[in-house]
């Protein structure tokens, strides 16, 4: 069975919009590989890590935070853990929800140094590390999503362009690949009801996602008419057609 992912990249990295099934693909992939006896780590990286989740608490204590949905807050501890042990929500995070309301030039630079500043040590504890150690790492979420969420957070999509984005974007390893999972919003809505972002925030992330995808040279999958399965074998086949083309 191992000749079967023989060849794979040590990083792959899955980006797309909440709800289209990036969780349901890279829990296949990760058995997939294990299955195979390949040493796999799982990682989560996308934003308000560390020092930006403390600087947050501040914003939402102080009452200076957008409220952009009715999404159930599940309290600061919870949201602590998560965001520090990098797992994922399974939906929409509140804290997306909620980011900090940044007025001045001079707010937006700080939010977004703080940000970066608190991502570099993850990305190498969740990824570098690893990979120093001889595992692969499945990224259900990577910089892709940090520069994503830094821009929805700033309200400015132009963010994206911007020197402190791509330096995240400099913290991919040489032989990556990434992997755009896509789904319309009323996909998204039918498969999670309430749970469900908002509709800008999805257009928003899906615009943002399609500027970047050609940045990381990612391959595209749409979710919106397959099933999971079909769907993994189609990421299986790209991503060793990627393999082939390094």
């Amino acid at each position: 069975m191992k000749s079967r992912a023989e060849g794979f990249p040590r990083l792959i990295a899955f980006f797309g919009p909440d709800g289209a099934g990036k969780t349901t693909q890279v829990k296949l992939l990760v058995d997939f590989l294990a299955s195979n006896d390949f040493r796999v780590k799982q990682a989560w990286v996308r934003s308000v890590h560390l020092f930006a989740f403390v600087l947050w608490g501040v914003f939402r204590k102080l009452n200076l935070v957008h409220k952009r949905s009715n999404l159930r807050f599940r309290g600061i501890s919870k949201g602590a853990i998560s965001y520090l042990r990098e797992e994922s929500y399974g939906f929409v995070s509140p804290i997306s929800m909620n980011p900090p309301i940044l007025k001045s030039s001079f707010d937006k630079l700080l939010w977004t140094t703080v940000e970066v500043m608190s991502i570099v040590p993850i990305l190498l504890l969740q990824v570098y590390i690893p990979l120093l150690r001889g595992y692969y790492v499945v990224a259900e979420r990577y910089v892709v999503d940090s520069v994503a969420s830094i821009a929805y957070f700033l309200n400015d999509p132009n963010f994206i362009h911007s020197r402190l984005a791509r330096l995240l974007l400099s913290f991919i390893p040489k032989g990556a690949v990434f992997v755009y999972v896509d789904a319309d919003y009323e996909t998204i809505l039918d498969r999670r009801g309430k749970e469900s972002g908002p509709y800008e925030y999805t257009v928003f992330h899906r615009k943002l996602y399609k500027e970047l995808s050609p940045l990381v040279k990612a391959k595209y999958v749409n979710t919106c008419t397959s099933d999971s399965l079909s769907t993994h074998q189609e990421i299986l086949e790209l991503i060793s057609f990627s393999r082939q083309q390094l």
